[in-house]
């Protein structure tokens, strides 16, 4: 693996160097500068990421579907927040470091598989009790047997999914080649015994999806690392220590790290990238929970029960809402599987619904029309041909909807915003939302410009009340129409209702 990782670094150092020092992606002289001055409470260095020209450092961003920076989701703080402790570190809990080690992805966009393998190697760690396990897999398997490619990247979800299913293989059976040529690998190269070297995480839920929710993805930091998507600025190819917040330097595009720890003292998440230790904190970095780039709006957490088996539920996955009939589908990884049973709980936690199939990866129909609209969780357990519990999956959430739902969404400024004067900077709206039944699935915030062009926004976890800030200074000034859509969207069912429209004038 070091000889990999060392050919990698090199050949990209060479391509730095191809580069003229004083054709940078951001002068870090007049940026520390302006660091100091403005407070900032990080510093910038030059390293051989400056040295890339932006197509280059562009081509590293190989997150599909940049995170929006100019619209921000926030869920409330809930009272879970005195209940977790003020700072967790996974590279040093109970004076343990169980975080695998820092990587360069090179000249490949394949972050989202080099954050997913940070995630799952620290998670078998933390599962096994032995922080020292290193067991290393391998990242070209999962990106290009997965679906990834260098020139257009991956889907996180799409990663977490392809490990659960499918599994990944340890890195000496296929070695990561991609960042030292920037060329793809055919599936195939990996080593003939690939099938008896593969590990699969149990099943991955998404603490935070599209919603800034910093009390949720603690919590799940309680359990070990996560997956999550930002929006990377030019100065963030420069962080050398403290806590970033963007500012100044163009968008490059998407990016995947893991998130390995936070601290309320500095609020500040820790995340582990995958540019090589000469980036960041020896490859790590801090980031601000409030910063533009998005860190921590979404983010996949990966569960692995112990050595042996494991249970896997592939569908429904947390926040799926059903209409009619759908069928739950999973699968067991232990050898003496004879049937896996389905079993669906009520909100009171009583087992309302069972059923049963006869293979170690099956599928059954499950009729939602014989239950009351609401939520739900349903589990899956494997047992052998005596009737033995060989294992359980974790739980998933899912709601039935089957009767119409009402729904109604409004808005207003707060903060002493008044929408009929002129706005400026970051601006936040209260949105307050109801449902005669299920909560919405999904919430948009569109703006429209004089010329007409429509943006939307979407958050894909929509509670009673939370607020939405619109960074104004990201769009040109002029006069624009404001409004929110909710909508309850299941497998056959779009609901959806608008609250009013508002003429907004931006003016920074």
């Amino acid at each position: 693996m070091k000889t990999t990782l060392f050919r990698t670094l090199s050949v990209v150092l060479m391509l730095a160097s191809s580069v003229s020092f004083a054709d940078t992606l951001v002068n870090v002289e007049a940026l520390n500068q302006k660091l100091q001055k403005n407070n900032a409470g990080w510093v910038a260095k030059d390293n051989w990421l400056n040295h890339l020209s932006k197509a280059e450092a562009q081509r590293m961003m190989g997150l599909r579907n940049t995170p929006a920076a100019d619209v921000q989701f926030v869920a409330p703080q809930k009272w879970t927040q005195s209940t977790l402790p003020k700072a967790l570190d996974w590279r040093n809990k109970d004076g343990k470091n169980w975080v695998s080690p820092i990587l360069n992805q090179g000249n490949c966009g394949s972050c989202v598989a080099f954050a997913s393998i940070g995630v799952m190697e620290t998670q078998l760690n933390i599962s096994s009790l032995f922080p020292n396990l290193n067991v290393r897999l391998s990242a070209q398997n999962l990106f290009d047997c997965g679906g990834g490619g260098c020139n257009f990247g991956w889907f996180p979800d799409a990663a977490a999914s392809f490990l659960m299913q499918t599994g990944v293989t340890d890195e000496a059976c296929m070695p990561y080649t991609s960042g030292a040529s920037g060329e793809d690998v055919a599936c195939e190269a990996h080593c003939a015994d690939a099938s008896q070297r593969t590990f699969k995480i149990g099943s991955y839920s998404t603490p935070s999806l599209s919603v800034m929710d910093v009390n949720s993805v603690k919590s799940a930091l309680q359990k070990g690392p996560v997956v999550t998507t930002l929006t990377v600025y030019a100065d963030f190819m420069t962080y050398a220590g403290g806590v970033y917040k963007h500012a100044s330097g163009d968008v490059l595009g998407g990016h995947a790290v893991s998130i390995v720890g936070y601290d309320d003292a500095t609020q500040s998440f820790v995340i582990r990238n995958s540019w090589g230790e000469d980036w960041g904190e020896q490859g790590f970095g801090h980031v601000a929970y409030s910063d533009v780039s998005g860190v921590g709006n979404e983010t996949w957490s990966f569960d692995i029960p112990a050595a042996g088996g494991a249970v896997s539920l592939f569908t429904p996955r947390d926040y799926t809402y059903i209409t009619g009939s759908f069928d739950f589908k999973g699968s067991a990884s232990y050898t003496s599987t004879d049937s896996l049973s389905f079993t669906v709980y009520d909100k009171n936690n009583k087992a309302v619904w069972n059923s049963n199939c006869q293979t170690g990866t099956c599928s059954t129909t499950f009729d939602s029309t014989k239950f009351a609209d609401g939520r739900y969780e349903v589990q899956t357990i494997a047992s052998n041909a005596h009737g033995d519990k060989l294992g359980t999956s974790t739980r998933q959430f899912f709601y039935v909807v089957n009767q119409q739902p009402t729904l109604k969404i409004s808005f207003t400024g707060t903060n002493g915003t008044d929408l009929s004067k002129p706005v400026s900077d970051r601006i936040e709206f209260l949105v307050n939302t109801s449902t005669s039944s299920v909560p919405m699935s999904s919430m948009e915030f569109h703006f429209k410009n004089s010329s007409g062009k429509e943006t939307t926004r979407i958050a894909n976890v929509v509670l009673d009340q939370m607020t939405t800030g619109w960074r104004t200074n990201l769009v040109p000034n002029g006069i624009y129409e404001i409004w929110m859509v909710g909508r309850v969207t299941t497998n056959s069912m779009n609901v959806a209702t608008e609250s009013q429209h508002y003429k907004v004038t931006v003016q920074n």
